[in-house]
């Protein structure tokens, strides 16, 4: 029994343990394109594997060493199967086109961040322009704020203006109408002296020579000044009166061919209204007296 168990370790020792195929995680890259192997794998030398010693049992005797079998070659661990390299290739090329993909989409990306940057320029622009317009904007509103406010300032000042105006326009109104009274009565009197003047103007009736000569003797104090005998008409002699009856110094007619009419070279008063002398007119002869 003990040398059937010594076999048996010595077997174990001797024999080299079976080694599991490799397991290779995928690469992360693009590996170099290799073409697959052809021939076998090489064939590896065997290691020699220690011998251990049998420990000598202190109660037995000593045996004679049996003769040990020949130890097999250890079992040299082949490479990955042709399916499992072409598995490999597959995924590899899938991780390819998975990141020629992704580059496409990055680009992409890239271009429509640069594409964006510039709009967000363009627009960050825009806005500072809009900015600035509405800064120039409510610069103006002030401005025409403040105008707004001295225009109304002024209105008012005018209004103010207009009020004063009108009232001192209803005072000269009040005071306009006694002068505009005046103006009148003295528009009256102008008319009147005009044509007093006109009168003055007008030839006057020629007396008979008899009478003239009678009225030299009463008149030679007035025809010593020219120009006050130019001016003045001839002073009529005084008319036969004796009875009631009036008779016209020139044509000696009476009654009704005398008439008594106002003179308005006479003015007695002029209030409430211009009062005039009275004067006598023949109506053959038209001499005045």
């Amino acid at each position: 029994m003990s040398e059937n168990n010594e076999d048996e370790k010595e077997k174990k020792v001797g024999t080299a343990p079976s080694m599991p195929p490799p397991s290779m995680p995928p690469p992360t890259g693009a590996p170099p394109s290799m073409p697959p192997p052809t021939g076998a794998p090489p064939s590896m030398a065997p290691q020699p594997s220690p011998t251990m010693a049998p420990q000598p049992s202190p109660t037995m005797a000593p045996q004679p060493s049996p003769t040990t079998a020949p130890t097999p070659a250890p079992a040299v661990p082949s490479g990955p199967s042709q399916q499992e390299y072409d598995a490999l290739l597959r995924q590899v090329k899938e991780k390819d086109n998975q990141i020629n993909q992704l580059n496409t989409q990055l680009s992409q990306l890239n271009t429509q961040l640069s594409s964006l940057q510039a709009s967000e320029e363009k627009h960050q622009k825009q806005i500072k322009d809009l900015n600035d317009q509405t800064s120039n904007l409510n610069n103006i509103l002030i401005e025409r704020d403040k105008q707004i406010d001295q225009l109304s300032n002024e209105k008012t000042q005018l209004e103010n203006r207009v009020q004063e105006s009108t009232q001192e326009i209803m005072t000269l109104q009040q005071q306009l109408t006694p002068l505009q009274q005046q103006v009148g009565k003295l528009q009256e009197e102008v008319s009147y002296q005009k044509k007093r003047i006109e009168e003055l103007k007008e030839p006057k009736a020629v007396m008979p020579s008899t009478l003239a000569q009678q009225s030299m003797g009463s008149q030679s104090m007035g025809s010593q000044s020219p120009i006050s005998s130019s001016v003045s008409t001839p002073s009529a002699p005084v008319s036969d009166v004796s009875g009631g009856r009036r008779v016209c110094p020139n044509c000696n007619a009476s009654g009704f061919a005398i008439k008594e009419v106002e003179d308005k070279s006479k003015v007695i008063s002029y209030i409430p209204k211009p009062i005039y002398a009275k004067k006598m007119i023949c109506t053959k002869c038209g001499y005045e007296f």
